[in-house]
């Protein structure tokens, strides 16, 4: 009898063990969760637009800025100055303009004259009571005028071509002295801040980067068995390692990753690896995650921490009439 007990109860450690196994295996393979994920946030490098030396700057390192807010200035005076000469330009060109309209009158007005004594000339020519010398005079004043009429058209053109070049080199100048003030696009924290007052910016050069303070999700990377378990809109619970715990949802998964064998040979050829390896580990694909945004912490998250993250199953969002 206690050999059929003993028997019986091995029998039965070996069937928990082989289900507790089949169970973790299950789990390993198939559920929806993973440790390789990351908290990330967007990050906007702002650069001068204009080149010259820093006067001012209004930030530190770390700090909280909003939307619109200076964060420094370049040195504007050389932007100023531009913009005076540029209205100077403006002027002197609306001055060109304002001549050739006048030249445009004063020469239809002497069209007008010749063409009336052309014409008288003309009839007196007919009756003989002048000769044909004097009506051919009277012709050729006709054709210069209008040909002096076609030259203050022509001025008239440029002058008002002028005058738009003018204004288009004042607006540039007027938004360079804009621009010497560069001010946040988003609303945000300002990290790893290098640059300092006196530094000479130079225009498209990097000055300081912005974490944007509304971009933030996690990025979690699950091994593509898991994926067919994973859909858009699924609820999961997100565990950072400091501690923190919170929800979020399934915003959505990469279509694409790199593979690091399929590397392009010579002249665009295919490299094939000669090794196989026997054991192949599942790829990880990333999948985007919207955080909660009622989470009362979001403003202490840390773009870059590490996080845990497992998919709720049955916890899908329901869909209201």
């Amino acid at each position: 009898m206690k050999n059929i007990l003993s028997r019986f109860s091995t029998v039965a450690v070996v069937l928990l063990a082989l289900v507790l196994g089949w169970f973790a295996w299950e789990h390993y393979t198939r559920a929806p969760w993973t440790r390789d994920a990351r908290v990330r946030a967007d990050v906007v490098t702002l650069s001068a637009d204009v080149t010259g030396r820093i006067v001012s700057l209004s930030v530190q390192d770390n700090q909280h800025v909003e939307k619109g807010q200076v964060l420094l200035a370049i040195d504007p005076a050389r932007y100023t100055l531009a913009v005076e000469h540029a209205k100077r330009s403006v002027e002197v060109a609306k001055a060109s303009l304002g001549q050739a309209e006048a030249n445009i009158t004063a020469s239809e007005a002497l069209l007008r004259q010749r063409q009336s004594e052309e014409q008288r000339r003309r009839t007196l020519k007919d009756r003989s009571a002048i000769s044909g010398e004097e009506w051919e005079k009277a012709h050729t004043d006709v054709t210069v005028a209008q040909a002096d009429l076609l030259r203050n058209q022509a001025n008239l053109i440029l002058a008002q071509a002028n005058v738009q070049l003018a204004v288009a080199a004042l607006t540039q100048t007027e938004l360079n002295l804009q621009r010497t003030r560069v001010v946040s696009p988003v609303s945000g924290f300002v990290t790893n801040l290098l640059t300092r007052q006196g530094d000479y910016a130079t225009a498209g050069s990097p000055l300081l980067a912005l974490v944007d303070s509304a971009s933030f999700y996690v990025s979690g990377y699950f091994e593509e068995t898991k994926l067919p378990r994973i859909e858009e809109g699924d609820r999961v619970k997100i565990e950072l390692m400091s501690g923190e715990t919170f929800g979020g949802t399934v915003q959505s998964i990469a279509f694409a990753i790199a593979d690091r064998e399929n590397l392009p040979g010579g002249r665009l050829l295919a490299s094939i690896n000669p090794s196989y390896t026997w054991v192949k580990l599942a790829q990880r694909v990333p999948v985007r995650i919207q955080i909660d945004a009622d989470y009362a912490g979001k403003d202490k998250l840390r773009a870059g921490t590490t996080a845990t993250v497992t998919v709720l199953e049955n916890h899908k969002p329901q869909d209201h009439p």
